[in-house]
């Protein structure tokens, strides 16, 4: 029985170890088309965030009357990795806040999650204020985002950061407690005065690498939601230093999770990466005839190609993607031509 993905459209390490050096995850930002702080009264006020959600109409175009939208909230699933997922919830004013509150045990959250998945967040926790100014989301916690398990540190900070900068106009963030900013977590004294996507998701060492010399990439591995769903799982690997950085992206991404991992690649070991390069927004590589061996050499497996588009859209910034065979397009459906990175990641449905 082939597995189907969901999504159609770890060890934590200190930051602080492992992240001294080394090339961000991105290049300039650009919007996929798919597939200062404030003064302390006004956060402490709870003023309603001014999140652009990625999902804007065009300029000019009718919004359609919707009661939900989908939005893409960070839980934990039953391995210990924070992963993206996307879920429907009611429209409402402050969707920053909102995502939030779906991050948090005990929430509103609780009564959709099936499949070992849980939320990220204390329990009581509450957004007491959440302003967006300047590219930074300041987001004022209440004291109980404070009582947790020291193992959960780095993932919490994961889970905020990403949660908050899926939103077009926030690039950093900052925590508050109780209107006080915070300059380290209080269990294992990461330091948090600005947060973004650069420090990583899920953040392992390559074997081989060294810490101080090392390049960031992420990759999406899969996990197994039942005996026939999956879902993708962001890592970001630190690896020995490189300049080429989308090679060594989908060269991660064939050697596959480190062993003892619950995750997957669908991508064949044996797969070679022949050529890689950059014109423009348009990142075009070219693989081995190995990665058509899912089906008798006629096409690939459509999670491993999505895989490839997640992983190289997510370390690079280049928003489009032309995958190549032996030189020629694909034959898979989409895949003949450029691709971007699906709207919606993991949309599970529980």
């Amino acid at each position: 029985m082939k597995i189907r993905s969901i999504s159609q459209a770890t060890a934590v390490l200190g930051v602080s170890a492992l992240l001294l050096s080394g090339c961000g995850l991105f290049g300039p930002e650009k919007e996929a088309t798919s597939i200062d702080a404030p003064p302390q009264s006004q956060v402490a006020a709870g003023l309603p965030d001014t999140a652009e959600p990625n999902d804007s109409p065009a300029q000019g175009a009718e919004p359609a009357v919707t009661t939900t939208v989908e939005r893409t909230v960070y839980l934990l699933d039953a391995n210990g990795y924070v992963v993206p997922v996307s879920l429907t919830l009611p429209k409402v004013e402050g969707v920053a806040k909102q995502v939030l509150s779906y991050m948090v045990k005990g929430g509103p959250v609780e009564s959709m999650l099936q499949g070992g998945f849980k939320a990220v967040l204390p329990q009581g926790t509450e957004v007491k204020g959440l302003v967006i100014k300047d590219g930074v989301a300041t987001v004022d916690f209440s004291k109980e985002f404070k009582s947790y398990d020291p193992q959960d540190e780095k993932r919490i900070l994961d889970a905020v950061t990403r949660a908050l900068t899926e939103f077009g106009n926030v690039k950093t963030v900052q925590i508050w407690v109780n209107g006080t900013p915070l300059k380290e977590m209080p269990a294992a004294s990461t330091p948090i005065t600005q947060l973004d996507r650069a420090h990583g998701i899920n953040l392992e060492l390559a074997d081989g690498a060294t810490p101080g010399n090392t390049s960031a990439v992420t990759v999406f591995f899969q996990g197994q939601l039942d005996d026939a769903r999956t879902y993708f799982v962001p890592v970001t690997r630190l690896v020995p230093a490189t300049a080429d950085i989308a090679k060594a992206t989908v060269e991660e991404l064939i050697k596959g999770p480190k062993e003892g991992s619950q995750l997957f690649s669908s991508l064949l070991r044996t797969t070679r990466v022949l050529d890689v390069k950059q014109e423009k927004d348009l990142l075009t590589v070219n693989l081995s005839s190995d990665i058509l061996k899912y089906d008798d050499g006629k096409a690939a497996n459509p999670d491993a190609l999505e895989s490839l588009v997640l992983s190289l859209t997510e370390t690079t910034g280049v928003p489009n993607v032309q995958l190549l065979v032996e030189g020629k397009p694909l034959s898979n459906g989409d895949y003949t031509k450029p691709v971007s990175r699906p709207v919606q990641l993991n949309p599970l449905q529980f």
